[in-house]
């Protein structure tokens, strides 16, 4: 008897070993100690995280603090318009005198067309001459263009509408005179006070109403500052 206990506390003891090499049963330490492994693997995990998205954000914020802002346009204050220079001068030099920088600005704009018979002429100013006085003795009406891209050319009239500047050509043409109709931009001036953005503070509300009352029709606009100042604008 003591013998078969032996060998069946030896099978039991060589079963126990078989178990423990196949993995089929775990030491109670092993399973004690793989929960708090895990506990110490997810906060590594975590900082490891957070260690790469830290430089990915501060990165992000440097770029965002190094993008410069568009910086906002100086605009000027424009008075104005008037058709009368000395409208205009008078309204910058109110403005002088209460210590406001103005400049007078002149535009010109395209304000009609006049449409010119035009005869060509070759040969310079002679020939021109030349071909003006037959033009002349002819009873017809004509000058020689001295200024502008047509200089140098005969004029034979010049009209407000191209119908008739049309009619005209007709009839000369029917005398054997090679004419053209050229189209001829009119231009008008008009002036206003600009004031630079270092004055611009100093034209409030109370001064433009001020202002006003001396010129019933002047307007005021905030626009870009003209890049050339015309002549006669330093005081």
């Amino acid at each position: 008897m003591r013998s078969l206990f032996l060998f069946l506390l030896l099978l039991n003891i060589l079963y126990a070993l078989w178990q423990l090499q196949s993995g089929g049963v775990a030491p109670d330490r092993e399973l004690e100690a793989m929960p708090a492994q895990a506990a110490q693997l997810e906060p590594v995990s975590q900082v490891s995280e957070g260690a790469s998205s830290s430089p990915s954000t501060e990165g992000e914020r440097e770029s965002s603090a190094d993008a410069p802002g568009d910086a906002p346009a100086a605009l000027c204050i424009r008075l104005g318009v008037f058709a009368d220079r000395s409208e205009a001068e008078q309204l910058r030099q109110r403005l002088l005198a209460l210590d406001v920088s103005a400049s007078l600005i002149e535009d010109e704009l395209v304000s009609s067309s006049d449409y010119w018979l035009v005869m060509p002429v070759a040969g310079g100013t002679a020939g021109a001459l030349a071909k003006l006085s037959l033009l002349q003795e002819q009873g017809i009406d004509s000058f020689v263009i001295t200024k502008g891209p047509l200089a140098g050319n005969i004029s034979l009239g010049v009209f407000s509408r191209e119908d008739y500047a049309a009619a005209r050509q007709a009839q000369l043409q029917a005398d054997g005179h090679d004419v053209e109709i050229k189209p001829v931009e009119k231009l008008r001036s008009q002036f206003s006070v600009e004031v630079p953005p270092s004055a611009r503070r100093l034209v409030g509300q109370a001064l433009l109403l001020r202002l006003r009352e001396d010129f019933p029709d002047m307007q005021h606009q905030y626009q870009a500052c003209s890049a050339v100042a015309n002549a006669g604008n330093i005081p």
